[in-house]
C-alpha cells in the first residue's frame, strides 16, 4: 500500500529561498493524494539530521527532504542513526537546491509537483549508503581539490549551480597544491604520492554537474574510486571540462577503481567533504565503507 503519512523537513534557505516557496505545493499535492503531512522548517546547520532522527524514532512511515544535497545529506544521517543497523525509514526528496546530485541519480522528478505525486504512489527502493568515520553519505566523499572547492562554495553564496562551483574553483586554484596521499582499497595499496583529488563515489555526479565517477551506481553494492595524480593549474584547467562530461577516465593521470572499503592517509592536512558538506579540513586518516541496500528512497 502507498505511504499516506509524511514528515517533511524543509530548509527555507535552500536554493536561495526556493524551498520555502514550494511549501504550499507540497501541502497541496499531499492533500490531493489523501496523505497526511507535517512540515518542519530547519533553523540551523545540523537541524535536519536531528528532525529526521526524531521523526524516524517517533514512527513516521516516511521522511521527506525539501532542499539541496546538503539537506538530503543531513536527513540521511538522521535516518541512518535511527535505523540502528537496519534499513532506513523511506526517504522522499524534493530537490530545490543548487546541485541536487543525489536526487537526479535516484530518479526524483525535477518538478516539485511531480516529485510529490510520485512519492505518494511509489514503493521504497533500496539503495546503497556510505559511511566515513561517523558520517553517512548518500552520494560520495571528496578529498583534495573538490573538497577545497566545497569549502569555498560554503563561503560564497552569490551564485547558484555551476556558476557557484566555478567561481569557487578559480579562487581555490591560486593557492592549491596537491596533498600527498596513500590510498588503500579493500586492504591493498593502489596509489601513493601527490594527488589532485581522490573521490569515492556511491553515485556518479558531484558538485552540481561533475561526473567524477561516471560509471557509479547507487545500488551496485560497491564504491567507485577516482584518483587523479598531482596536477598544476594548467593541467587542472584542461582536465575539468572532461570531468564535466565524464570523459576523463581515459586520461593518463586518472585511475578508476572499485572497492567496498577505502582507507586514505596523508602526512598533509586533508580537506574532506561528504555530499558537498565539509566534514574536515585537516584529516590525516579516513576510513570509508559501503552499506548495500540500507537506504530506502521514494522516487
Amino acid at each position: 500500500m502507498p505511504i499516506d503519512r509524511f514528515y517533511v523537513i524543509l530548509n527555507p534557505t535552500a536554493g536561495r529561498g526556493a524551498a520555502a516557496r514550494v511549501r504550499a505545493v507540497v501541502e497541496r499535492e499531499m492533500a490531493k493524494a489523501g496523505a497526511a503531512v507535517t512540515v518542519a522548517e530547519t533553523a540551523r546547520r545540523g537541524h535536519a539530521a536531528e528532525l529526521a532522527e526524531a521523526a524516524a524514532r517517533d514512527g513516521w512511515p516516511a521522511v521527506v527532504a525539501v532542499g539541496g544535497d546538503g539537506t538530503v545529506h543531513e536527513v540521511v544521517n538522521g535516518l541512518m542513526r535511527a535505523a540502528n543497523g537496519g534499513p532506513s525509514v523511506p526517504l522522499g526528496i524534493i530537490g530545490v537546491g543548487s546541485g541536487n546530485d543525489f536526487a537526479l541519480l535516484a530518479g526524483v522528478a525535477k518538478d516539485p509537483e511531480w516529485a510529490v505525486r510520485r512519492m505518494t504512489q511509489a514503493q521504497p527502493r533500496a539503495v546503497d549508503v556510505g559511511r566515513v568515520g561517523d558520517e553517512w553519505f548518500s552520494n560520495g566523499v571528496g578529498i583534495g581539490l573538490d573538497a577545497r572547492v566545497a569549502i569555498e562554495v560554503d563561503r560564497r553564496r552569490r551564485f547558484r549551480g555551476m556558476a557557484m562551483y566555478l567561481h569557487a574553483l578559480f579562487g581555490v586554484l591560486r593557492a592549491f597544491r596537491p596533498p600527498r596521499m596513500t590510498v588503500e582499497l579493500d586492504g591493498e595499496r593502489v596509489a601513493e604520492g601527490p594527488m589532485t583529488l581522490v573521490t569515492i563515489g556511491n553515485g556518479g555526479r558531484h558538485g552540481g554537474g561533475f561526473w567524477i565517477c561516471p560509471d557509479a551506481s547507487i545500488d551496485d553494492g560497491v564504491l567507485d574510486v577516482c584518483t587523479c595524480d598531482g596536477l598544476g593549474t594548467l593541467g587542472i584547467l584542461s582536465f575539468l571540462p572532461r570531468v564535466m562530461r565524464g570523459t576523463h577516465t581515459g586520461a593518463a593521470c586518472v585511475h578508476m577503481h572499485r572497492a567496498t572499503r577505502v582507507r586514505v592517509t596523508s602526512p598533509d592536512p586533508l580537506p574532506v567533504h561528504a555530499d558537498g558538506e565539509i566534514i574536515a579540513d585537516d584529516a590525516r586518516e579516513l576510513n570509508i565503507e559501503i552499506h548495500p541496500g540500507r537506504l530506502r528512497v521514494l522516487a
